[in-house]
């Protein structure tokens, strides 16, 4: 029926990106398990500060082009003029290409000041420099997904995502095995030149024609990324700077191993729901902006998207609440233990994300840097303190108490702002599905407190939001027949 489509669109895409994002995770489960085993808790926290350590100098010299050069580059295609398309292609290419060089010798220039906050001494500037490649190839990397997106080339986005990620598996996993802690620069290095090459060896196949283009063409053409971009920007350094002052302060308060935990924990979030978030920023990221203009259809939309998220996220998250130990100690080892309470909270928080985040996407779409820069200056506020002051209190797993908390406030926010602006809002349908799913998730954690509920009160809670999950599914889907659905 015509009043489904939108969610079989939204369930389709998501399904697409999932299956991507299942050969992911077990590349990345078997991954993870390897350097917990040969480099324990110590290793990994190591190995998770160089990736904040990068990823802060990326966000500060990339100006957001990873998500405003999707943006331009979905409006282009969208007017079918290739060499409009090609050229708008070419100038973000040069952008990217000249910040990335930038971005790498600011990484040389700094390297002892950045092992001196992150470590606190001067051990690490050999492979802070090593690193500095990185910066440079996560900006190619990006970009070339930026044009598989903005395309709509999903079938080439996902083998590149696919053969990307299994490249980077058996680039890195040697490194790690021969060379251990004294490896992690290089087998992070090989993580992303893989990833990179695989990337551009698929962006390559994007239907685009040769044309002619100044330099200063270029910076004309690519400053209109450049300009939405900035507003990312910002938002992005404040969120990596968020990220590279915590685990400063973890390390200093509680020591590297407290950083490894945090940052295996986050992995297991991240990866495990990953499918959901990959499909926002892959699919349906570029059907917002096509729709830019039409407040209705983004409002029917943000809440298709939004329902389809939750319905398929709750089963997931109280499976891994209920089973966190279980699932811990099979991806890590015994030695990754602690960090079981902190991930139940990342996990429910989760789901505070997913409903943040189908909305927020809309002022992306609609190309509002001042309000998107609004809304997270604002979260950002709170976002630091919170999880110093959840650290400090609670120790680990006062971060999950502080994600969920600030996703909260974030979700709060931006429903908010964006009935306020374009009158785009949730439906009592979606609210209904929320609180219904969230109720059920919480039994659990509150029922280990007050009542020490166990595995029999888990698996319950287990099989009834997995049944109300695909009744809700099957209503709007109309699974029997959902196969023989194609995305339009």
């Amino acid at each position: 029926m015509k009043e489904n489509e939108g969610y079989k669109n939204a369930f389709k895409s998501t399904a697409l990106f999932g299956g991507v994002q299942i050969f992911t995770i077990i590349l990345k489960v078997a991954k993870s398990k390897l350097v917990a085993l040969w480099l324990g808790t110590t290793g990994y926290g190591i190995m998770s500060l160089f990736f904040t350590a990068t990823n802060l100098i990326s966000s500060i010299t990339n100006l957001g082009l990873q998500s405003s050069a999707v943006r331009e580059i979905a409006s282009a295609h969208g007017q079918n003029d290739e060499e409009f398309l090609s050229k708008t292609v070419k100038a973000i290419n040069r952008w990217v290409l000249v910040m990335g060089i930038i971005g790498a010798f600011l990484t040389i220039i700094f390297s002892s000041l950045i092992s001196r906050w992150l470590f606190d001494n001067n051990a690490y500037v050999i492979s802070i420099i090593l690193l500095s490649s990185v910066v440079l190839l996560t900006g190619i990397w990006n970009q070339q997904q930026c044009i598989l997106q903005g395309t709509r080339n999903l079938i080439l986005l996902v083998r590149a995502g696919v053969f990307g990620s299994l490249a980077s598996f058996l680039c890195s996993v040697p490194i790690f095995y021969f060379f251990r802690e004294d490896g992690i620069a290089w087998a992070i290095i090989m993580t992303v030149l893989a990833s990179t090459v695989v990337t551009y060896f698929y962006a390559s196949k994007v239907k685009l024609v040769k044309v002619q283009q100044t330099p200063k063409e270029s910076f004309t053409l690519g400053l209109m990324a450049v300009k939405l971009g900035l507003a990312m920007s910002i938002t992005g350094i404040v969120a990596n700077l968020i990220e590279f002052v915590l685990r400063s302060y973890i390390t200093r308060l509680g020591g590297i191993e407290d950083v490894g935990l945090y940052g295996a924990g986050w992995a297991i979030n991240a990866q495990y729901l990953g499918l959901i978030f990959t499909a926002m920023a892959k699919d349906y990221y570029p059907r917002l902006s096509q729709k830019s203009s039409d407040n209705k259809a983004l409002k029917a939309m943000v809440n298709e998207q939004a329902e389809i998220a939750v319905l398929i996220l709750a089963p997931m998250i109280i499976v891994m609440v209920v089973f966190i130990s279980f699932f811990v100690n099979l991806l890590y080892s015994k030695e990754f233990l602690a960090a079981t309470d902190m991930i139940k909270w990342l996990l429910i928080g989760s789901l505070m994300k997913a409903g943040s985040w189908s909305i927020s996407f809309v002022f992306l779409a609609k190309g509002d840097s001042k309000i998107f820069l609004f809304n997270e200056l604002v979260i950002s506020c709170i976002t630091l303190p919170a999880y110093m002051l959840g650290y400090y209190l609670f120790g680990l797993v006062g971060l999950g108490y502080a994600f969920t908390f600030n996703y909260t406030i974030y979700f709060l926010w931006v429903a908010i702002v964006a009935n306020k602006k374009y009158s785009i809002n949730y439906t009592i349908t979606f609210w209904k599905v929320f609180f219904v799913l969230m109720a059920a998730i919480l039994i659990f954690p509150i029922g280990e407190v007050l009542w020490n509920a166990n595995y029999t009160t888990g698996v319950f809670l287990i099989v009834i939001i997995s049944i109300y999950c695909l009744y809700e599914l099957n209503r709007k889907l109309e699974l029997k027949s959902f196969f023989k659905y194609r995305i339009k």
